[in-house]
């Protein structure tokens, strides 16, 4: 399964855009909803295939940061989904075969914290099914893991903007 991965680059800037907004959105129904991960967050409309691992052309490079966030709103929305999945005693291949896929990407070894995530999900999958998942041993550590994703990068985003902010 060869994966094709977003390239900010001029031309798709108002894509990129969206995709921002769309993690925007989804941190804001993790924070209102539940206060971390839970079930059904809106996360459906951020494709996190072609996001987890997207670059920036030369041009686009001033964009690195809030790229960062689309990527890190990528793996938050695949925590979304394998949580609905697990919540509802449920498998999807597609799921499945995209963390297989992404924990073999190049860069994953750059990033370890992602790369634990990732394996986490996975393991968390091959678990038997049961709708109590994190009592289990590998659902134990993905609900661990993702508690620490979601003060890293749901939560750090709002703190990062806050101390942005200036003062009139």
């Amino acid at each position: 399964m060869k994966q094709s991965y977003f390239i900010l680059q001029a031309d798709n800037f108002s894509e990129f855009q969206i995709a921002f907004g769309k993690v925007f959105w989804m941190y804001d129904d993790m924070i209102t909803s539940y206060g971390g991960f839970g079930h059904n967050i809106d996360f459906e409309h951020i494709e996190y295939e072609r996001f987890l691992f997207a670059d920036t052309d030369a041009e686009m490079d001033i964009y690195q940061k809030q790229l960062e966030v689309v990527k890190q709103g990528s793996l938050v929305a695949l925590g979304c989904e394998v949580v609905n999945l697990l919540d509802e005693e449920h498998r999807d291949d597609r799921v499945y075969n995209f963390i297989t896929v992404a924990l073999s990407h190049p860069t994953i070894e750059d990033l370890p914290f992602e790369k634990e995530v990732l394996l986490a999900m996975k393991k968390a999958l091959d678990e038997a099914l049961d709708v109590a998942w994190e009592t289990l041993p590998y659902g134990s550590r993905l609900d661990d893991m993702l508690k620490e994703v979601y003060k890293r990068f749901v939560l750090q985003y709002f703190r990062d903007m806050l101390g942005e902010g200036k003062l009139s």
